[in-house]
């Protein structure tokens, strides 16, 4: 842990007793609502709409729905590969763990 993080009261510390998996809070839940609606009526929307489509599969409704759930999915899956390949220990950047000081070599 750093000087910082001590002085702070420890980066760790900070949200170990919340419980972010436990139940939404009130304006939360009603964001949540209201993206759902949304997203709801312009899925309906699809149906009632006459589009100029370029694709034959643009012709399907909820097409782009799906399209972009299906990005967001590989996005998130990409990230998680990508974080195997760039992530570093935790201990990398702090000098008292691998032994050296950091201080004048001399």
């Amino acid at each position: 842990m750093s000087e910082h993080d001590e002085q702070q009261g420890g980066a760790a510390d900070a949200h170990a007793d919340h419980d972010f998996t436990g139940p939404l809070s009130a304006p939360v839940k009603r964001l949540l609502r209201v993206f759902f609606v949304i997203s709801a009526l312009l899925f309906l929307a699809d149906f009632v709409v006459d589009r100029k489509v370029h694709q034959s599969a643009e012709k399907l409704p909820g097409f782009y729905a799906v399209y972009g759930f299906i990005g967001c999915v590989v996005l998130v899956l990409a990230a998680k590969e990508l974080r195997r390949v760039v992530m570093r220990p935790e201990s990398y950047y702090d000098p008292e763990d691998d032994g050296t000081a950091g201080g004048d070599d001399a």
